[in-house]
């Protein structure tokens, strides 16, 4: 029996019935014909797509294959804790939704799916959120590379079902001090930036931002050597 494979809508319904990421870019100047064909949408996303660990940014789905629309490409994913669906526009404006991961664990047999913090809109994790943060800039750095933001670009992400979410650590050498609670639903995060500026400090925006998400968890003291110790040997893939 074929498996069924779900719609859109299905996909993008279960990745908001937990806590998830929002992320939009796009050039600031609206031009729907940016991008020449939707063929070289598919090639944008597949030659810039970022491979800093065992999953990709964006995830291309080949289970569920990329659709096109009247001017944009899709794809989705469904697939262990792994909620995907992104859009991309021949004006050039990306969308991602993805869910939290952490909200999905439980379901995946791992080392750590007996423990607390497996409980959906229980944990943040430190070190994912910085990652995510830094594959989401360095794509976005790619895309300027290619040239199709013009003078400037927008960056917006937002991360959703945060209200009394707490900070969680992986690492077994690595321990907080304390409980460090979300007390609000939603962390919007956005800029505006020339293409120069995100090629050239892309990585240290994506700390930036993550210190924004950990000061609304009410941790005021991150340290930022850390985080950009850590950024660096994930991008440099030695993790």
């Amino acid at each position: 029996m074929t498996e069924a494979i779900p719609t859109v809508k299905e996909t993008v319904d279960k990745i908001k019935s937990r806590g998830f990421w929002e992320v939009i870019i796009r050039p600031l100047k609206f031009n729907k014909d940016r991008i020449k064909s939707l063929s070289e949408c598919i090639e944008l996303i597949l030659e810039n797509k970022v491979r800093l660990r065992g999953w990709d940014y964006p995830h291309t789905s080949n289970k569920y294959g990329i659709k096109s629309g009247t001017d944009w490409i899709e794809n989705l994913t469904d697939w262990s804790d792994h909620k995907e669906y992104w859009r991309m526009y021949r004006s050039g404006q990306f969308f991602h939704l993805f869910g939290c991961r952490e909200d999905w664990w439980g379901e995946v047999r791992i080392f750590w799916s007996q423990q607390s913090h497996t409980t959906p809109g229980y944990g943040l994790s430190i070190m994912s959120t910085l990652y995510t943060l830094t594959e989401i800039y360095e794509f976005a750095a790619r895309l300027a590379k290619r040239g199709i933001f013009d003078d400037f670009l927008r960056v917006s992400i937002t991360l959703n079902g945060t209200k009394n979410r707490r900070l969680v650590t992986l690492e077994i050498n690595r321990s907080l001090n304390d409980n460090y609670i979300c007390n609000i639903e939603n962390i919007p995060l956005s800029r505006i930036i020339s293409p120069e500026e995100i090629i050239g400090k892309g990585y240290v925006f994506a700390i930036d931002d993550t210190l924004n998400i950990f000061e609304r968890f009410n941790w005021f003291n991150a340290p930022r050597k850390v985080l950009e110790e850590e950024q660096d040997k994930f991008m440099k893939g030695n993790l």
